[in-house]
């Protein structure tokens, strides 16, 4: 759990934000019939960047 902190810290610190992932949700599922959904892929980028590129998207 602290290292959790530490990484959410850093981010804050740093003055990133996640770009909005565009189609998907998630990036893994346990392809079970009552499936499991995580999203274990992250992008971040400078609120500077989403300021001059409002409309910037991640792909899965």
């Amino acid at each position: 759990v602290n290292e959790m902190l530490l990484f959410n810290e850093a981010i804050s610190k740093l003055g990133l934000v996640e770009l909005p992932l565009r189609g998907r949700k998630y990036s893994w599922s346990n392809m079970q019939d009552n499936p499991l959904l995580e999203k274990l892929d992250w992008i971040f980028t400078s609120t500077a960047w989403m300021t001059a590129f409002p409309d910037t998207l991640a792909m899965p």
